[in-house]
């Protein structure tokens, strides 16, 4: 019988914090943000933010295609250089005026500053942070990524501008 009670005793001190914790925070709550149902509902950073770098003799170039009512920030992106010998100049990114984010796609490039002639591929990290039109916003973001040297993707190829922009979303 004393080990019935024991038992018992520790299964309810095991069960009680389990339910607390699923009431005060809402894990069974389908209204919650925090529940798992509610994540599965946005895409992966790396899903909803894509990525891809070149390079020519000059600049380091950096596209992003970005999902479906998702949008990436103007003011995070950066690029830094993997190798010590090789800085980057000033980022240029696309000027849209009031808008401060991008939908669709951009890109952005920056100036190759080496004290030598750079051959081959450059290895980059990229920094950026976006959202969903559902409230959603990532933490800033940073991907390393391999810039070859020659010509854009294809989806780039043909971008008259460094960027565009959605002004009748309603994104902050």
């Amino acid at each position: 019988m004393k080990q019935v009670f024991a038992f018992l005793t520790v299964a309810l001190f095991i069960v009680t914090p389990v339910a607390a914790r699923e009431e005060i925070f809402g894990v069974g709550d389908k209204s919650s943000p925090f529940n798992r149902s509610t994540q599965r509902d946005f895409l992966p950073a790396t899903e909803a933010f894509r990525t891809t770098a070149w390079r020519d003799d000059d600049r380091v170039y950096v596209g992003f295609t970005v999902a479906e009512d998702y949008y990436l920030h103007r003011h995070q992106f950066a690029i830094e250089s993997l190798s010590r010998s090789i800085n980057f100049g000033e980022l240029a990114l696309p000027s849209l005026g009031d808008i401060n984010v991008f939908y669709n796609q951009v890109l952005v490039s920056a100036p190759i500053e080496a004290s030598e002639t750079v051959i081959g591929p450059l290895a980059v990290v990229v920094t950026f942070q976006g959202c969903s039109d559902q409230g959603l916003c990532y933490p800033p973001e940073q991907v390393e990524l391999i810039s070859p040297y020659g010509s854009p993707p294809a989806t780039f190829a043909t971008s008259p501008s460094l960027g565009t922009a959605d002004s009748t979303k309603g994104a902050p």
